[in-house]
């Protein structure tokens, strides 16, 4: 009788012990995930971030930087759904002939505190007289049928003839 109340002494101590290495396990994997679901959100407004920034400095090409600098703000919050990130566009220009140094810096609030993202670029400036769209015109007109490919007149490599 007492070598059988041992055994079953082992046998609650092995139940116990893996229960005990089950529960350190769940607990460190569902740690692990709840930091990669962390990671993954803050990549993801890091990403957005990024568009954002883009589509600041796209605006500022489209419009041009002289006209942008004047006519529209160079700060701000974005729309809905984007109200969590601002917005920060700095323009520069050395000489009449450099080109602009853009840079539009994109901040939000993280539960680790402010983040920011921000993109440098060039922009170059707009050459000859705007008020004239002649001069924006190609010298020579495009010929787009002679730079397609027509299958018809092509002939197979090894044909030779």
């Amino acid at each position: 009788m007492p070598r059988e109340r041992i055994r079953t002494g082992v046998v609650l101590l092995d139940v116990l012990i893996a229960a005990l290495l089950l529960g350190v396990g769940l607990a460190v994997t569902l740690s692990m995930a709840s930091q990669a679901l962390r990671a993954e959100q803050t990549g993801e407004w890091r990403l957005t971030a990024s568009w954002l920034a883009d589509e600041a400095l796209a605006m500022v090409v489209a419009v041009g930087p002289a006209v942008y600098q004047q006519s529209e703000p160079m700060e701000g919050r974005f729309e809905p759904p984007f109200e969590r990130f601002n917005w920060v566009l700095e323009l520069s220009r050395p000489s009449d002939w450099e080109a602009w140094k853009a840079r539009a810096t994109v901040s939000w609030q993280d539960r680790g505190g402010p983040m920011s993202v921000a993109i440098d670029t060039l922009i170059a400036p707009r050459q000859g007289d705007e008020d004239d769209p002649v001069n924006w015109k190609p010298e020579e007109p495009l010929d787009r049928e002679g730079r397609t490919w027509d299958e018809e007149e092509a002939q197979p490599l090894g044909d030779g003839g």
